[in-house]
């Protein structure tokens, strides 16, 4: 009779584990299988619309996956990786919320990933893994891995113009801000006031120029240079590492990217720092624009050194012009000492100082010389009515000096 009790416990135990062992734990599949769990996906806000975007512009992947368990550990998507395609997952934490599905309310984990084509074609998003835990009827948990659908979309050049891409901003809202700040060689800043014509620059000082690009639904890493690479020698030219922000304000993201440059002035003058023009299609207004930043012109005071540095070959070619002329002047007069003076000369000492009696010889003896006539009436030019009057005049009275050059000039063999 002892034996019985110890039957029956025998009988249960077996039973029991009988009914434990037909509830098998079930995998994520089955779960998927028995409209337990779902995955959906698709690109932007239209699911069934084909997509065409511009080069650089987001296409967004959204991720939902829905239960009518709960979530009992975090969601991990897998790394998308498609050539030619940037994938930067900008939120870390999936927007969670319930809907009513029938009498069950189902929780829903919502992903959005933006993809940013670098090139114009077509593109083929595979099938995307996601792991997910949630809870079963038994309080236990499930781990597995669901995968998204394909999707397909296309870039392309939005317009001709944009022959490179990278020089392009892609957005719907982008603006370029700059700012100007001075210093003086002693390392004292310069308060900056609406006039710039106010401060006076001088060698040594230091202009520091400050941009921002700011472009809406972007990415930082995607915006082009801002500040052109132009080397001038008045200056030596020190550029700061380009800071790059990426900042998610409510929902709205946006991108940040500034450049400094210092330039330390090296030479007095004039100098002018280029101006900047990007090139942006606004997505809003499928319109080419430009954004745009004028450029300054700097009056820059020269110290001795640096004018001396600036001008040192003017300064030697006007010495060595002195020099020569000097000497080429002392040669002359010594020559003249021993030499008579040449005729015009000694013509043009005589109209300077308006001595008749001597303008009249110098004009005869040449025409003695030329033509070895002893009047000047006899002589035959070009403009003979003209020669006569004004040679009849020069015996006469006083003539202008110019006429006096002319019968000069007039006088030849």
């Amino acid at each position: 009779m002892r034996q019985i009790p110890f039957f029956l416990f025998l009988l249960l135990s077996t039973v029991c584990f009988s009914i434990y062992a037909k509830e098998a734990v079930p995998t994520l599949q089955d779960l998927e299988n028995n409209n337990k769990i779902t995955i959906t996906s698709w690109l932007n806000s239209n699911k069934n619309k084909a997509i065409t975007v511009a080069i650089n512009q987001p296409v967004i992947l959204t991720i939902d996956i829905a239960t009518p368990r709960w979530f009992t550990d975090g969601t991990v998507i897998e790394h998308i990786s498609i050539p030619n395609i940037i994938a930067q997952q900008r939120n870390l934490q999936a927007t969670n919320y319930s809907l009513m599905n029938g009498d069950q309310t189902w929780s829903h984990q919502r992903w959005e990933i933006p993809l940013f084509p670098q090139k114009s074609g077509q593109f083929t998003i595979p099938p995307i893994g996601v792991k997910v835990t949630v809870s079963i009827e038994t309080g236990k948990s499930v781990t597995g891995i669901l995968s998204t659908q394909p999707h397909r979309f296309s870039a392309q050049r939005p317009t001709s113009q944009m022959t490179n891409p990278d020089e392009w901003i892609v957005a719907p809202i982008a603006s370029l801000t700059q700012e100007w700040q001075y210093s003086s060689s002693n390392k004292s800043k310069i308060n900056k006031s609406k006039d710039d014509k106010a401060f006076q620059l001088k060698v040594g000082d230091a202009i520091t120029r400050t941009t921002t690009l700011d472009v809406s639904d972007s990415l930082a890493m995607l915006l082009p240079a801002i500040i052109p690479n132009k080397q001038m020698s008045s200056l030596q030219r020190y550029t700061d590492p380009a800071q790059l922000i990426d900042k998610n304000t409510r929902g709205n993201f946006t991108s940040i990217k500034k450049e400094s440059e210092t330039y330390i002035l090296q030479k007095g003058g004039k100098i002018t720092l280029p101006q900047i023009s990007i090139p942006f299609w606004n997505t809003t207004t499928q319109q080419p624009e430009t954004l745009f930043l004028e450029g300054k012109t700097f009056i820059v005071k020269h110290t001795l050194i640096s004018w001396l540095t600036t001008y040192w070959y003017y300064i030697l070619l006007t010495l060595i012009s002195c020099i020569i002329f000097s000497l080429l002047t002392k040669k002359i007069r010594l020559y003249y000492h021993t030499h008579p003076y040449p005729d015009f000369y000694l013509l043009c000492q005589s109209i300077y100082t308006r001595t008749w009696p001597h303008i009249r010889l110098h004009i005869y003896r040449k025409y003695v010389q030329k033509t070895e006539q002893l009047e000047l009436k006899k002589y035959k030019t070009n403009n003979k009515k003209e020669w006569d009057i004004q040679s009849e005049k020069l015996q006469t009275s006083e003539i202008s000096k110019f006429k006096v050059i002319w019968l000069w000039f007039k006088i030849k063999k």
